[in-house]
């Protein structure tokens, strides 16, 4: 019985991940972002033209575009629920955990380092993002 609930589990897993991986395939916009500071919360959503629009690949790469400009990351989805972006050599770049992954949103969590030394501080970034249909981009 043991095993069969270890195999039950393991399966579940592994069917979230791919799950996720396909979800995540396409092109993000931000819609927001939140920064969370030891209880104060600030949310941005001035639609301008320093934010990144991220295009997710089968293949593992992420283009991260700005107006002109555009870098590449590797990403993995481990565990269902955690995103990270490394470099061409594997080395780690960048966490977040996944908070909301569908065929149309994306949410993603960062904690950040505390400003000040000190216990007792949370700080946190959340960023929303909305999937861009191949008809929006075609027509732009």
């Amino acid at each position: 019985m043991k095993k069969v609930v270890i195999a039950f589990l393991l399966i579940f897993v592994l069917t979230q991940c791919v799950s996720k991986q396909k979800q995540i395939l396409g092109t993000w916009k931000t819609d927001s972002i939140s920064n969370f500071v030891n209880g104060l919360t600030y949310t941005n959503d001035s639609q301008d033209e320093h934010w990144s629009h991220f295009e997710y690949t089968k293949d593992g790469v992420v283009f991260e575009r700005r107006k002109e400009e555009f870098r590449k990351y590797n990403y993995k989805i481990l565990k269902s629920d955690s995103l990270v972006y490394l470099d061409s050599a594997g080395t780690f770049l960048n966490g977040y955990k996944i908070l909301k992954l569908d065929n149309d949103k994306l949410v993603l969590k960062k904690h950040q380092k505390p400003y000040l030394p000190g216990k007792n501080q949370e700080l946190y970034e959340v960023r929303f993002f909305s999937k861009i249909s191949a008809d929006s981009t075609a027509s732009k």
